[in-house]
């Protein structure tokens, strides 16, 4: 078959779409993504919003596709995800004269486990015990869920829901259930990460949607996963996704962490009280194994919280800098044995539900194994002296207890290693792209800045008041008093974005003191897709929120009129990974190459949510004088929209005045 013309394809595009326009920075990134895919070299590409970046690099994977070139096209977020599978590709299907097969692909926990659910039935008393000894597969909770006969109440309701739905869906995939389950009852009805005990063991893997999903992918031109999937298939030495040609990093600012998260290793208390719900879920007379693993749990946490209290008065943060001190390393020593011992015990259950008429119980048995090594596995990880490229650290959970944690940070070392060599050729994309960020990947590729289709300069203003600086006394409260001002001048309209939990809870406090009749919505007050949803539906609500409305939310028109950001957002420096990647560049380099770039990369997202379309009009409001004064304040500059800048509130005033914004009523 002849390749089509990624740019012939462009034109039938816009020809689908009504009112459709051809937009010369849309074409300029096809143009660079054929080339590269066509020459085989890599490519970063900046591409601002209203681009239409997804568009841009799928019409030359579908060329690809012609001539037997297979691409994966990697997102940081199942929104994207969800986005591209749902929305971009089915309207590419139907608008091209051009057959290509698509299919998105998503870790296990995402689809529901048939098994899971024959086993669930007997927990909800739907089916006997005689006739659960004839299902054709099942399995037992991880201990996650609540043990047999604890359904009850609106957890029973919603599992049953969830029952009800495995056998009439046709994807078996969470997303498609709205509203979402719980995590609980979801949890009753499928395996997690590591659990599954493959097809070759388990009696329901022709009914499995897992499965068929990945056979689905195996045999698609176009494979969409998210990132934690595509580290699993780097780690399995690229063996979970079919050899590809061609690789697309969407949302590619977020790989690196995306990829450092992905490839930890952490271990908590709580998850050798799980594993002794799991062993005696399938060993009933063997009560000193589960109390052996309670005691271990028992000693770890407090040896957790010990070494992390050491750590925080030596250096402020909880990263274990050395060899680990005796008693945590006592602690791990003892739970290895532990586990070990669980693990010889599930090993010969398994071993005697081999021979038992009952599939169910084989499954159980055998999911146990897989749980437990997995276990086994960590304890053995995080005991080992910690490698050049590594960093080990207690981090505390939400329970009030600690968790010891691993992972790499060298991902550039490891990409080349597992990904690049003799790998496939690799575009990475986002709406705001450091030109430092393939280098991070260890990727050599050509950089690409593709002009933004807003006229930001008319429609927008970036101010940035004289304030203190954040260190300074008096900035709370001139923060309170500048957002106040800005929510009143533009009647709500708001999106008012912190860098911290205090500070929204102190400058929420304060404007709603200051504007008692103004709606304010604050992050905690209800879920966030609530807040989000009447954010948007109600025009003069201002909706004040921490780091998950940073990226995501799209406000397009005037319901969005300002954001406002309290500070510039640099990392913490304290935390254990932002630690490392300061060590690993050394210290006169770590402000300018790890801190500079990143508080960069977030302060442009949130600006992004400004504006999101062509007739969009806004000001940005950073409450953070650096962003004026300070030497480093060019690089991060350059990386924010061209809009006109002003430091006097007058300039702002006459802005927010020509939005022509209607006063509530």
């Amino acid at each position: 078959m002849t390749e089509p013309d990624p740019l012939e394809l462009l034109d039938d595009v816009v020809r689908a779409i009504p009112g459709g326009e051809d937009r010369p920075q849309q074409r300029q990134m096809v143009e660079a993504v054929e080339a590269a895919f066509r020459e085989g070299h890599h490519l970063a590409v900046q591409g601002p919003t209203g681009v239409g970046k997804s568009v841009a690099y799928l019409l030359p994977a579908i060329a690809a596709a012609a001539d037997g070139r297979r691409t994966v096209v990697v997102t940081s977020s199942k929104a994207l995800q969800d986005q591209l599978a749902r929305t971009d590709l089915p309207f590419l299907e139907d608008a091209l004269d051009v057959e290509f097969r698509a299919a998105v692909l998503k870790g296990r926990s995402n689809y529901v486990c048939q098994a899971a659910v024959d086993e669930t039935l007997v927990r909800l008393g739907a089916v006997s015990e005689q006739q659960r000894l004839d299902l054709p597969g099942g399995n037992q909770s991880d201990g996650a869920g609540p043990p047999p006969g604890e359904f009850v109440g609106p957890l029973r309701v919603e599992v049953e829901r969830l029952v009800e739905w495995a056998g009439t869906t046709t994807s078996g995939e969470i997303g498609d259930l709205d509203p979402p389950p719980e995590d609980g009852a979801w949890s009753a009805v499928s395996v997690g990460p590591g659990e599954c005990v493959g097809a070759a063991k388990c009696a329901r893997a022709e009914d499995c949607f897992s499965e068929q999903a990945r056979a689905d992918a195996a045999d698609a031109d176009i494979v969409v996963v998210n990132a934690h999937l595509y580290a699993a298939h780097l780690q399995s030495g690229r063996q979970l996704l079919a050899e590809h040609d061609l690789l697309v990093i969407d949302e590619a600012h977020e790989f690196e962490d995306a990829l450092v998260d992905a490839l930890g290793v952490r271990l908590t208390g709580w998850r050798l009280r799980n594993l002794a719900r799991v062993h005696d879920g399938v060993v009933a007379d063997a009560p000193e194994v589960a109390a052996a693993l309670g005691g271990a749990a028992d000693e770890l946490d407090a040896a957790l919280e010990v070494a992390h209290g050491e750590a925080v008065a030596d250096h402020r943060s909880g990263r274990l800098r050395g060899p680990l001190g005796e008693e945590l390393n006592a602690a791990l020593t003892d739970a290895g044995l532990a586990v070990d011992r669980a693990l010889t015990s599930v090993r010969a259950a398994a071993k005697a539900a081999g021979d038992s008429r009952s599939v169910a119980a084989r499954h159980r048995s055998e999911r146990a194994v897989r749980t437990v090594e997995g276990v086994a596995d960590a304890v053995e990880v995080l005991g080992r002296a910690v490698e050049p490229g590594q960093v080990r650290w207690i981090a505390g959970t939400p329970g009030g207890r600690f968790s010891l944690q691993l992972t790499r940070i060298d991902v550039a070392d490891t990409l080349r290693e597992l990904a690049w060599e003799d790998g496939p050729t690799v575009v990475l994309c986002s709406a705001t792209l450091d030109p430092g960020t393939a280098g991070r990947l260890g990727l050599d590729a050509r950089f690409l800045a593709v002009d933004s289709p807003f006229d930001f300069r008319t429609n927008g203003l970036l101010y940035v008041p004289r304030l203190p600086r954040p260190a300074a006394e008096a900035w709370p409260e001139a923060v309170a008093e500048e957002i106040a001002h800005v929510v009143q001048a533009c009647g709500g309209r708001t999106l008012a974005l912190f860098t911290s939990h205090r500070m929204l809870r102190r400058t929420t406090d304060a404007v709603r003191e200051l504007l008692p009749h103004a709606t304010i919505l604050s992050q905690g007050d209800a879920p966030n897709p609530v807040l989000q949803r009447r954010f948007l539906d109600e025009e003069h609500t201002s909706l004040f929120a921490t780091a998950s409305f940073w990226t995501g939310i799209s406000s397009p028109g005037s319901t969005c009129s300002a954001v406002v950001v309290d500070k510039i957002p640099f990392p913490v420096p304290t935390d254990p990974i932002v630690e490392a990647r300061c060590d690993l560049v050394g210290d006169a380099r770590a402000f300018e190459e790890v801190s500079v770039p990143a508080a960069g990369m977030q302060l442009a997202q949130g600006v992004g949510r400004l504006i999101r379309t062509a007739t969009d009009r806004g000001v940005v409001a950073v409450l953070d004088p650096r962003l004026a004064e300070a030497r480093y304040r060019r690089r991060i500059l350059d990386l924010l929209p061209r809009m006109r800048r002003t430091r006097d509130r007058s300039d702002l005033d006459a802005f927010i005045a020509s939005l022509e914004l209607p006063p509530p009523a």
